[in-house]
């Protein structure tokens, strides 16, 4: 038996079946924002709006940089890892996240004619929104920070959809760098799932977990059509987080 199934056939079948219902509450969403991509891809992309969305996406991907002191952030993009970061984030996790911000840089910078500046990033609306959600979570219990760590990057959805673009040569570039992006993040937010099963413990737990997920799914749908200029209707936003559409498939086996 392989070590994944070792692992899948330890957990307990009302615990399994306790997970697999909080992944059905995500799931619907992270669906959403793959069709979010899809909708802006077919029918409403432009180079500003390019431009907005990578933009928006590096902000994302400095996020960790920015909690940190001047000094110290002109030394992660120097390449140092942040031994102690102040909301515990692993130098890995780090580390990947400057690689995302070069890589989207890139394509900034060959849209644009100059590269981006980090302070002259801004935070869309619905991202504010969305950090504000988060916030008293990521200083909340043990189950809370594993449930928001749950929601990060929304199973990997719209690296997916965007690394499966085909077209000219900036197209395919930038299909690579969100291959590469997915390749790094898919597995982070939805392996998550099994430290929410360790923290979980009651009803009640299960119960608030599932309505921060919702919360959640919800406000990240906002912030990816803010970040595509806004490519789905309001109400399309809103049937796919009362679940009329086909779920995203949960990357890590549970």
């Amino acid at each position: 038996m392989a070590d994944s199934d070792a692992v899948h056939a330890e957990i307990p079948a009302p615990l399994r079946a306790r997970m697999r219902a909080l992944v059905d509450v995500a799931a619907p969403c992270w669906a959403g924002e793959a069709e979010i991509v899809r909708a802006y891809f077919a029918a409403h992309r432009t180079r500003e709006r390019d431009l907005v969305f990578l933009r928006a996406q590096a902000w994302k991907e400095t996020r960790l940089v920015r909690v940190l002191p001047l000094a110290e952030r002109d030394a992660a993009f120097a390449g140092a890892a942040a031994a102690d970061h102040p909301e515990g984030a692993p130098p890995e996790k780090f580390a990947e996240e400057i690689k995302h911000f070069r890589l989207l840089a890139a394509l900034i910078e060959e849209l644009a004619g100059a590269p981006p500046v980090l302070a002259e990033l801004t935070e869309l609306h619905e991202e504010t929104r969305l950090q504000a959600l988060r916030a008293p979570w990521r200083a909340g219990s043990p189950l809370e920070r594993a449930v928001v760590n749950f929601t990060e990057g929304g199973g990997g959805a719209i690296y997916r959809e965007i690394g499966r673009l085909d077209g000219g040569p900036f197209e395919r570039r930038m299909a690579a760098a969100f291959r590469e992006i997915h390749a790094d993040e898919v597995l982070h937010g939805p392996a998550e799932i099994h430290t929410v099963a360790r923290h979980a413990g009651a009803a009640a737990d299960w119960e608030h977990a599932t309505d921060m997920v919702r919360s959640i799914g919800r406000q990240r749908l906002r912030m990816r059509n803010e970040m595509f200029s806004r490519p789905l209707a309001e109400r399309r936003l809103d049937e796919i987080a009362a679940g009329r559409i086909e779920p995203w498939p949960m990357p890590v086996t549970i």
